[in-house]
């Protein structure tokens, strides 16, 4: 990388410490009306700074390169607050500190927060328009003509603010795909020299790895020139969109599939919000919601309140799920799904249905830790056996928690599922869901929910 990008991280860090500073000084100052700092909160500022280093290095806060969406860096500093704040007040429990004004750091957390939202946001816009302006950039040549390259061409050309430009494209056969004008193509014979007479700094091979000759030769020709030589494995044959390539030694291992919630911290950050979501619901919604409902139940039709039913959850395992009951009582239950003016419901199971309240016990099992407020709909035992012989990724969906919603749900694959096509359509975005979990996505998923509930949902029945 050059120019700004070198210094990328640098340059965020540096923001991040001068605006802890800058927070705690004017916080400070409104709450004490001076600058002149006692003993203790000197050390509360020295622990500060030390504590944002520890946590923002941890997370790996700063490996911000060429980022484009801003929720992920929203999402990011919230979790190094998060931690910091917990770090921060095991520090000052353990030293039994309780001399420090709890209103002065809130105020301050909330400042640094906002300072550096803003900073963020200011830095990575600079860049971009830095970028676009025709600035900081690579110079970039891809080796090879077929689907893969067109692929990697398709992509360098789409956004100016990537920070690269594509110069040439050289191939052992005729190109797949159409260039620009003042790109320059040809053959394999002819990419070295262009590339030293054009200060090339990057090269990305697209051609078959199997030309282990070729590739390094080219390893060669680019170390000796100082090239950054990349190569771009064919994955097409793969449905999955994100690779992941580690190295135990000196073997590369691919990942198929990136999935955010095998990391630890996202894990606690999600748990955290379910239990703090289902409490509040509990506590202020289902605590009077579910009396009400009871008796309407119990007054509509003979049988229990809640429906139980055994469902498949997290790594396949069984758990009761639970749902106010809106169907009459059958010994089809387990195996036959709701249908639309389907004579099992009552007259009070209707409205439930279409309002989705009879899903709220579910918040129960979110609190138990069976469930999740977002995730994949945890399906009846017979259908995740019927289901993960037919379709090739539905085991898939259980290497998460079920959740009450989930991003099939919102996308219009709600309720009864009459073709092979509609659940593949379900198991397809579910999956997508494992791969880009973030909490800001849950967050979207939830509000979409409710404005679902609210103007209504044609598949609710």
């Amino acid at each position: 990388m050059k120019g700004y990008s070198r210094y990328f991280w640098s340059i965020h860090f540096i923001g991040d410490i001068f605006f802890i500073n800058i927070s705690f000084i004017l916080m400070y100052y409104l709450k004490f009306k001076t600058i002149d700092f006692s003993d203790e909160y000197r050390f509360l500022l020295i622990i500060f700074n030390a504590n944002w280093i520890l946590v923002a290095l941890s997370l790996k806060l700063y490996e911000l390169k060429r980022l484009k969406r801003l929720d992920r860096v929203l999402y990011n500093l919230f979790k190094a607050f998060v931690f910091n704040a917990f770090i921060i007040s095991a520090v000052l429990f353990s030293l039994k500190r309780p001399d420090f004004s709890r209103v002065f750091l809130y105020e301050t957390y909330a400042l640094l927060f906002v300072l550096i939202l803003l900073w963020r946001y200011s830095a990575i816009k600079l860049i971009y328009l830095y970028r676009k302006s025709g600035f900081n950039y690579n110079r970039v040549i891809i080796i090879g003509g077929a689907e893969v390259a067109k692929q990697l061409y398709t992509y360098f050309i789409s956004d100016d603010v990537l920070g690269v430009r594509v110069k040439g494209v050289f191939a052992d056969s005729n190109l797949s795909f159409d260039t620009k004008e003042n790109i320059q193509t040809g053959g394999l014979d002819e990419f070295k020299a262009f590339s030293l007479d054009n200060e090339i700094d990057e090269i990305y091979y697209t051609l078959p790895l199997t030309y282990t000759q070729k590739i390094a030769d080219l390893v060669n020709f680019c170390d000796k020139n100082m090239i950054r030589f990349k190569v771009v494995p064919d994955f097409r044959g793969f449905l999955f969109k994100r690779v992941n390539i580690d190295f135990f030694d000196d073997v590369p291992v691919v990942t198929l599939r990136e999935e955010p919630l095998t990391d630890f911290v996202n894990r606690v950050v999600k748990r955290l919000f379910d239990l703090v979501f289902s409490s509040l619901v509990i506590i202020l919604v289902l605590s009077w919601l579910y009396p009400m409902i009871a008796i309407l139940i119990k007054l509509s039709s003979k049988g229990p309140v809640l429906f139980k039913q055994v469902r498949s959850g997290v790594d396949n395992m069984e758990f009761m799920c639970y749902k106010f009951r809106s169907m009459t009582q059958s010994v089809d239950a387990d195996t036959q799904q709701a249908t639309k003016g389907d004579a099992r419901i009552t007259k009070m199971g209707a409205f439930l249905r279409k309002s989705s309240l009879d899903e709220f016990p579910q918040f129960m099992n979110v609190f138990m830790g069976n469930m999740s407020i977002v995730g994949p709909r945890p399906h009846m035992l017979v259908h995740t056996e019927e289901y993960s012989a037919l379709i090739n990724k539905y085991m898939v969906r259980q290497l998460v928690k079920p959740g009450i919603t989930g991003v099939a749900q919102v996308r219009g694959y709600r309720g009864e599922t009459k073709e092979l096509k509609d659940m593949e359509g379900r198991i397809r975005l579910d999956v997508w869901y494992i791969e880009n979990w973030s909490l800001s996505l849950d967050i979207n998923i939830i509000f979409q929910t409710v404005w679902n509930a609210f103007k209504g949902d044609e598949k609710a029945f």
